[in-house]
């Protein structure tokens, strides 16, 4: 792949050279393995990782395996996916993924799980959720999020079939989870 041009002194546009190799192994019908497109991700960051997998994806240059193995990491490190990519995006992503954990494909639990999430109550049926009802208290006080807003603590009792990926690698015990036409219930403080 040529490498971008520039002097010593210009600084270079890795998110843009990740792009770049992604089109370029489009247009040429090339498929990228796992690794390379690992490392393309890296370059694209965490905020265009998730227009780099769908740039790949749609484009051809990954296959499922790959798709599996990156998509709920990239929708993890995120800050906002679902604003990067629309829901129905997400949601045929996923479909095509399948089930994932940490990566590696898996079985869906055999049941409900009982899931929390923290957030304003106008993202509250949002699709990131933990298990740990601690960390949802955090991104609801404001002190897990980062954020200046206080939101709210919600619980959701989710079906196996509307859980799309299990993450666990950021100490949050994360589930993407299609809340579509699921009962979301605020839930007091235990502060």
């Amino acid at each position: 792949m040529p490498q971008a041009t520039s002097s010593p002194d210009e600084p270079v546009d890795l998110v843009a050279e990740a792009f770049a190799a992604v089109a370029e192994a489009a247009e040429h019908g090339e498929l990228l393995d796992a690794d390379r497109f690992a490392g393309l991700l890296l370059q694209a960051g965490r905020l265009d990782g998730p227009a780099l997998l769908f740039d790949a994806w749609f484009g051809q240059v990954i296959d499922v395996g790959t798709l599996s193995a990156q998509i709920g990491r990239v929708w993890s490190m995120s800050e906002y996916p679902d604003a990067a990519l629309g829901r129905e995006v997400w949601r045929t992503l996923f479909a095509t993924a399948g089930f994932t954990v940490d990566g590696r494909p898996a079985e869906r639990p055999a049941g409900p799980v009982e899931l929390w999430r923290g957030s304003v109550p106008e993202r509250r049926a949002d699709w990131s959720w933990s298990t740990r009802r601690a960390v949802a208290e955090g991104y609801a006080t404001g002190t897990g999020a980062r954020r200046p807003t206080t939101g709210r603590l919600y619980r959701i009792l989710a079906p196996p079939s509307a859980l799309l990926a299990h993450v666990t690698s950021r100490d949050e015990d994360e589930y993407v989870l299609d809340t579509d036409a699921l009962t979301i219930t605020e839930m007091p403080p235990t502060h």
